[in-house]
């Protein structure tokens, strides 16, 4: 559900389940989803062309090369505690296709035995090449999947009642990628949803400015 990804995952407690028969299997993942590589990693690639077919949502974005924000400076926008208080952030950049990009990430636990990782991916001015992962995934048996709208963007959740896990991923400012991955959650945490007023997006904006 995702051409690029800010969600790279460290977590061994994260465990992707692409096609699985079983509903009490399914754990919801985004398409298309390629790891952020490591500073060690970074290549300058030829410049792609915008994604065909982008949906309306996002018809508005253009093409530019407008710097990201320093992956640091991405870390003060992010929540510091949910239920106990997060381990520290990490922080990568990388130039792919010919844009830099940058994230910063950090990872909760969530009692007795849930994680929570929330990630923002500055894309500057290549947001163009990365909606697919922000679009409206495609229905999966057992998955509940819910549009999301905010006023600076738009996204989408996805849950599995089946093991408590989920998706919530939003395009914001036109540049900005919040992505949550939320595993084995208990019921009494509430809906996952809720976890993007946990991240400081109005400061985010400003920042940009």
């Amino acid at each position: 559900m995702r051409t690029f990804i800010q969600h790279i995952l460290i977590s061994a407690g994260i465990i992707m389940c692409i096609g699985c028969k079983d509903p009490q299997q399914q754990i919801p993942v985004k398409q298309g989803t390629t790891p952020l590589p490591t500073q060690d990693q970074q290549q300058t690639k030829p410049a792609l062309e915008a994604e065909e077919n982008v949906s309306k949502d996002f018809e508005n974005l253009k093409l530019t090369k407008k710097n990201p924000l320093p992956a640091k400076a991405l870390v003060e926008f992010l929540p510091e505690k949910l239920v106990e208080a997060g381990y520290p952030a990490s922080v990568m950049k990388s130039e792919r296709d010919g844009y830099m990009v940058t994230l910063a990430r950090r990872q909760f636990s969530i009692p007795p035995k849930g994680s929570i990782i929330i990630s923002i991916t500055d894309y500057g001015g290549s947001a163009i090449l990365n909606t697919k992962g922000y679009e409206m995934p495609h229905t999966e048996i057992g998955i509940r999947i819910e549009k999301i709208r905010l006023p600076d963007g738009v996204g989408f959740k996805t849950f599995n009642p089946n093991n408590n896990s989920g998706i919530v991923a939003a395009l914001v400012g036109g540049r900005f990628g919040i992505d949550i991955e939320a595993v084995n959650i208990p019921e009494s945490f509430g809906d996952i949803g809720q976890l993007l007023e946990k991240v400081n997006i109005e400061g985010l904006l400003k920042k940009a400015k």
